[in-house]
């Protein structure tokens, strides 16, 4: 089924221009409105709602693209009524580096896009050695790669959580809640990398 067939469309991806958003809907104009944030809000979706309301000018669809890195689980929420029975004129593209972070009602509403940068993501060996030793070689691992300041460690354990935990909603749903809110809470000021993983390590199963 193609993006057409679906009012809600979400792009795994990095950055808009790396993913699956038609290239006629890349650039802004007078029907295709582009919201890049780094955190959507509740009043972001509320925004969004209210806006999808207008009437296209020019097209016969107004498309609404949105690039975010971080959405919560409440600003989601916000968005279920909206995917779920959208304007008949509106479309969304949602683009989000990982899918993740979509909790299963909203994953439901939703076509999937993966580009090709997203499914290599889906390669790593970082989290595949970390997830396959036990609580103890987790957390030796994690005090090492925090002595040695090794940032990409932590990511690449977050990021191959969050694609393990989307592998089956529902068998994972605790874990997935887990790795929303620690993927959320790590974009917090001050946050402690080591703390979250060491938290990420205890909720992961043993293999």
């Amino acid at each position: 089924m193609t993006t057409d067939d679906h009012h809600a469309n979400v792009c795994i991806a990095s950055t808009l221009e790396a993913s699956g958003v038609p290239e006629a809907y890349k650039k802004s104009s007078s029907d295709v409105t582009h919201i890049v944030l780094d955190r959507f809000s509740i009043a972001d979706a509320r925004t969004l709602s209210t806006d999808a309301l207008q009437k296209p000018i020019e097209q016969d669809m107004r498309v609404f693209v949105l690039v975010v890195k971080v959405l919560p689980i409440e600003s989601q929420n916000a968005l279920l009524k909206l995917f779920e029975d959208p304007p008949e004129f509106a479309q969304f593209y949602l683009v989000i580096p990982q899918e993740g972070m979509l909790i299963p009602t909203l994953r439901s509403r939703v076509a999937i896009i993966s580009s090709d940068s997203a499914i290599a993501m889906l390669s790593n060996d970082t989290f595949d050695m970390f997830v396959a030793d036990d609580y103890a070689g987790r957390l030796a691992s994690i005090a090492d790669a925090a002595k040695k300041k090794e940032i990409q460690f932590f990511e690449d354990v977050l990021c191959g959580a969050e694609v393990y935990a989307s592998g089956d909603t529902q068998k994972n749903a605790l874990l997935l809640k887990t790795v929303l809110f620690i993927r959320e809470y790590s974009k917090t000021p001050g946050a402690s990398a080591k703390m979250l993983c060491e938290e990420l390590a205890l909720a992961l199963p043993k293999q």
